[in-house]
């Protein structure tokens, strides 16, 4: 069995590759930090608690592979994929690296860069500001409509400066009115950076998944997000595959896309989509495995194991048909319930409309239909679930 590395099993992610990839006939090693539900799976196959320190996790991997005849590498996180760039040289004396390269990587974790690739392919974007100082909203303030998004250009870049001045790294902030956005922003002088003033779009999460060889697609799949937490925007909670036949129009700006910036490896490319207009404006690429991993997975479409396959074992992916259903991260998913039905002055969306009951009758539902499936729990594979359960307790029981 043909050992692989997978940095990061802590998550329903991590636990989608490990899965896959056992079942395809790979050896695991799954890392991760202690309580990690991928641990508790039958499908990893060698447990490796992480170090704690970016360097010695670098020691870490280099000391795994010697127990291992040439193993691959997969990463789940982009802070992950990063220290591996930086590493790669090293590494790959001993591991064969599977994740993008650093130049590809910092075109999709800069948004800027990510935007203006993609406005030569001719995707519609947001219209995105930028400012060096809150004194310059005065000269840009006929340029914005209300209400903006504030988002970071490259939110791993700026998380330590914002830390240093003690404040939260934010993936989405809303403003409203003119004061507002100027309240948000004037936060920020301190770390003399500033997020990107964005257009708001209208409509739900579509997102569109490759595997890509120097910017050719190999295997590719697409879901519609249903539900997020935050309900404004963030981790899909409730998701369902599309058959390849609808959105071709936007799936073929996506290729193009990936084609531009020559991708390696797999991506997400998301997309707000207002079904009223039938408009597609792009939001970001993920270039790394993404949080609804599981519903490909569950769909029949092997994204980990097909990467594998097709960077170290130089074998052809081919596209295939696969199965309509859908997905819950139940727990977040219970967060969000909770939030549309009790605490919804907390939603910062301005346009959000809660619908609790629909909700809720939608959830109780959902454990009785064939085509829905969960991120973490599996009849097959129960560990995952009960681990995550001791997690949740003990959280609660830690915090009383």
């Amino acid at each position: 069995m043909k050992p692989v590395i997978v940095l990061g099993v802590n998550t329903p992610i991590g636990l989608a590759v490990l899965r896959d990839l056992s079942q395809h006939g790979y050896y695991t090693i799954g890392i991760g930090s202690l309580g990690a539900i991928g641990h508790a799976s039958k499908h990893c196959h060698h447990k490796v608690i992480r170090a704690t320190t970016k360097e010695l996790v670098i020691d870490q991997l280099i000391a795994v592979s010697k127990k291992f005849e040439q193993p691959c590498l997969l990463a789940i996180s982009e802070t992950d994929i990063t220290l591996i760039n930086q590493y790669r040289d090293q590494l790959n004396l001993t591991i064969k690296v599977l994740v993008p390269p650093a130049e590809q990587m910092a075109i999709v974790l800069d948004k800027s860069k990510t935007l203006a690739a993609a406005s030569e392919v001719g995707i519609e974007c947001p219209t995105s500001l930028t400012i060096d100082s809150v004194a310059q909203l005065d000269s840009i303030e006929s340029q914005i409509i209300y209400p903006v998004v504030l988002k970071w250009a490259n939110p791993l870049e700026v998380q330590k400066k914002l830390s240093q001045q003690g404040l939260k790294l934010h993936k989405l902030e809303f403003a409203l009115t003119r004061q507002q956005l100027r309240d948000k922003l004037s936060v920020y002088e301190g770390v003399g950076q500033f997020p990107l003033i964005q257009q708001y779009c209208h409509g739900v999460g579509l997102g569109q998944f490759f595997l890509c060889k120097d910017g050719e697609v190999h295997l590719e799949f697409q879901h519609i997000r249903e539900h997020e937490w935050p309900p404004e925007g963030g981790t899909s909670t409730r998701c369902r595959s599309l058959d390849l036949s609808h959105h071709q129009a936007c799936l073929a700006q996506s290729r193009a896309l990936l084609k531009k910036i020559n991708w390696q490896g797999v991506a997400m490319v998301e997309y707000r989509y207002c079904r009223e207009k039938n408009q597609y404006i792009l939001m970001e690429i993920n270039g790394r495995f993404w949080g609804s991993l599981a519903l490909s997975y569950h769909s029949g479409v092997n994204f980990a194991s097909a990467l594998v396959e097709l960077f170290n074992e130089k074998k052809s992916v081919n596209q295939c048909q696969y199965r309509q259903v859908s997905a819950i991260y139940m727990i977040p998913e219970l967060r969000r319930l909770h939030r549309v039905a009790i605490n919804k002055q907390l939603i910062k969306d301005p346009v959000f409309i809660a619908t609790p009951i629909k909700d809720l009758l939608s959830l109780l539902t959902s454990y009785v239909m064939l085509n829905c499936h969960y991120f973490v729990f599996s009849w097959r594979d129960p560990g995952p679930f009960i681990k995550d359960m001791k997690n949740v307790a003990a959280k609660v029981l830690g915090r009383r």
